[in-house]
């Protein structure tokens, strides 16, 4: 087999690459950039390594890949860094695994040098098990300065902001939980690529898990006022002690404050997602559409109003199970029902994001506005509501006003906290939704409803302009000039939109 690995290209009009590979005793093998870039620029194009068919046996996906290579491949993917230990818990699985493979394909390869490529391909994969020969060796940082685009032959990468010449080229492996704190961003770093993160941001004072000051702001019935959890005046922060007054925050209150971040983190990361394996990720800019959660009846609902609600309660921190009661022959859990049976074994189907909404009223209340367990359940809300407003929109309809104004309002609050946490935090985390909410006030029609539409094209602009899909950046342009779906000159929506 002929090696089609060897063509990494870059669009710089200089006759030399702008990036340079080098061995440094504090990062190891990375690359660096060779000249200063401007922001969204095209640092190089890669290709991909041989990846079959995904299955749920990761270790024989990857045994399948790398045999599927040629000498010169292999050669090129040995020559990638390896940081999982030899005494890891995973060893046994990778060389046990690597085993069968063996066995069941009858393959010619060594079971030495097929668990070396597993370890090797186990630190340095993307998103579908993606391995590419020189993308795979930038490193991770929590203030990345590029971003990873999949592409149909491979992947690019791009700055994200402007760089100078001798900056190591960085990128996130952490996808969207780039913007939580610092012991969850390391905790997951090392669970899943083996390393800890010594960039910047994780050697200053975390910024994302503040919580407003007890003593500042009292609570009233366990939780925050509404002029509080709204921020509709100042209000007193800090993460061990208030940045105002010095008041040390309690340990019953740092605990809850743990629990609560805990109970968020799993519901955020585990919907969807595959439990052996989490590959580097790139973008972040869309989630996926809400699906559902299948939850155990027990006694933990409590029922409001003549409606099933999430207690507050030992069962928001259980993970594995959310148990209800109910009274009457059936079962309602979102739009879903159930025949009642013995209390503690009917399953119910209750709706992914009814779980997440229950879930960031918790932490609106107890954590605050700019914690982001907060802001991070909201953006999950303000993204089921946009795959709603997508649809309605599609139809030639117009957007629920009392539902776009309040999805404004969150995405607005999300959008402050992606830019406190880094320069363009506010795009990359919800470049889609601004966009979405943009053409959803453009089909209103009225003049003070367009011109806000452009005002939110204009921030997801800020990342479309040179990260963003040629559609995106089409619908965006059309938005910014105010004018409207639907007509003459303007863009309908597309059902392809990705948010």
């Amino acid at each position: 087999m002929s090696s089609s690995l060897c063509h990494t290209s870059t669009s710089s009009s200089s006759s030399s690459p702008p990036y340079v590979q080098k061995t440094t005793p504090k990062s190891g093998e990375s690359l660096f950039y060779t000249f200063p870039l401007s922001a969204h620029t095209e640092i190089l194009s890669d290709s991909t390594f041989p990846t079959p068919s995904i299955t749920s046996d990761w270790v024989y996906d990857y045994c399948a890949s790398y045999e599927e290579c040629d000498e010169d491949e292999q050669s090129l993917w040995n020559d990638l860094c390896m940081s999982i230990p030899d005494s890891h818990s995973l060893i046994p699985l990778i060389t046990s695994g690597c085993s069968n493979y063996i066995t069941k394909t009858s393959s010619y390869l060594e079971l030495e040098e097929l668990v070396t490529a597993v370890k090797i391909a186990r630190c340095n994969s993307f998103s579908d098990r993606n391995i590419h020969p020189v993308v795979s060796r930038v490193n991770h940082s929590c203030l990345p300065n590029a971003i990873y685009l999949p592409t149909t032959m491979g992947c690019k990468l791009k700055t994200l902001r402007e760089v100078e010449a001798g900056e190591e080229i960085t990128i996130s492996y952490l996808g969207i939980n780039v913007f939580t704190s610092n012991g969850v961003r390391n905790s997951r770093l090392l669970e899943e690529k083996f390393f800890t993160c010594m960039c910047r941001r994780c050697s200053t004072p975390p910024i994302e898990n503040r919580i407003p000051c007890e003593k500042c702001h009292p609570r009233e019935g366990g939780g925050l006022t509404e002029e509080v959890e709204f921020e509709e005046g100042e209000v007193c922060y800090g993460v061990v002690m208030c940045e105002k007054c010095g008041e040390v925050f309690g340990k019953e209150s740092l605990e809850l404050r743990r629990k609560i971040e805990e109970r968020a983190g799993k519901a955020l990361n585990d919907e969807g997602e595959e439990t052996s394996h989490r590959a580097k990720q790139g973008c972040v800019g869309g989630l996926k559409e809400p699906t559902s959660l299948r939850l155990v009846v027990g006694t933990e609902l409590k029922r409001i109003n003549g409606g099933l609600t999430l207690a507050f309660s030992q069962s928001f921190f259980d993970h594995s199970a959310i148990s209800v009661t109910a009274s009457n022959s059936y079962v309602t859990a979102g739009n879903s029902y159930a025949p009642k049976t013995p209390l503690g074994s009917t399953i119910v189907t209750i709706r992914y994001i009814d779980v997440i909404r229950e879930i960031h009223e918790v932490c609106s209340q107890i954590l605050g506005p700019r914690h982001y367990s907060t802001a991070l359940t909201s953006l999950t809300i303000v993204d089921s509501m946009c795959h709603d407003f997508n649809r309605v929109m599609i139809l030639g309809e117009k957007c629920d006003d009392l539902e776009l104004a309040e999805c404004i309002d969150s995405l607005g609050r999300v959008w402050n906290f992606g830019e406190g946490v880094m320069e363009g935090g506010g795009g990359l985390l919800c470049y889609g939704q601004c966009l979405t909410v943009a053409r959803g006030l453009s089909v209103m029609g009225d003049e003070k409803s367009v011109h806000f539409g452009k005002v939110w094209a204009e921030r997801a602009w800020g990342f479309l302009e040179g990260l963003g899909e040629e559609g995106e950046r089409k619908v965006c342009m059309k938005l910014m000039e105010g004018k409207v779906e639907g007509e003459e000159g303007g863009e309908k929506p597309s059902k392809k939109m990705k948010i």
